[in-house]
């Protein structure tokens, strides 16, 4: 289907332009009109595949932020009761305060609470565990998001440990759950190794 400026460009090219140069315009009018380049209903246009971007977009915003997000290495046990899940927000640079945000996942029904408490080991600072994290009753499956903000105070790998204590009417267990966050040197470091 042609518009109705593609329908009469040509002729009025004609008219100005001799018919030899109108043939090439009325040609691009032709194409640009068939793929629905200027708003017709061409076929090309419904044909095609939805991109994943919009495909992404329909996901809620829990599965987005879950999506983001990679396993904490945890316990090597099976049917452990909760999972770990974790996002670094910058590249961790020592000196600098970093985010990390978290996911506990519920993989149950049954549990009565659960906390977190996080630790590292030396090189690395916990300066905040953000809001005292204990879930009542939470629901299998539902994500309990937090974060935990850290700073490196040298270069290298290191790891920040999470304890998970869950508890349920028949036990009480703590989960060992390890981040490894690698520290790259900070601005002071960088400009003090500059020659």
């Amino acid at each position: 289907m042609m518009c109705a400026w593609c329908a009469s460009a040509p002729a009025a090219a004609g008219a100005r332009l001799g018919m030899g140069r109108a043939l090439p315009l009325a040609a691009v009018c032709l194409l640009a009109g068939g793929c629905g380049y200027f708003g017709g209903s061409g076929s090309a246009r419904s044909t095609r595949p939805v991109p994943n971007a919009q495909a992404a977009q329909r996901l809620d915003p829990t599965q987005r932020a879950l999506a983001a997000m990679v396993d904490a290495v945890g316990p090597s046990e099976p049917d452990i009761p909760v999972e770990l899940k974790f996002s670094i927000r910058n590249r961790p640079q020592v000196g600098q305060e970093d985010e990390i945000d978290y996911a506990l996942v519920p993989l149950g029904q049954g549990i009565d609470t659960i906390h977190v408490a996080f630790g590292a080991q030396e090189g690395l600072e916990v300066l905040d565990h953000g809001p005292r994290l204990v879930a009542v009753k939470p629901d299998g499956g539902t994500p309990i998001f937090g974060s935990v903000t850290i700073r490196p105070v040298a270069t290298g790998l290191f790891t920040l440990m999470a304890a998970v204590g869950v508890q349920t009417p028949t036990q009480s267990v703590a989960l060992p759950f390890r981040i490894p966050v690698i520290a790259a040197e900070g601005p002071a470091q960088a400009a003090a190794n500059k020659p």
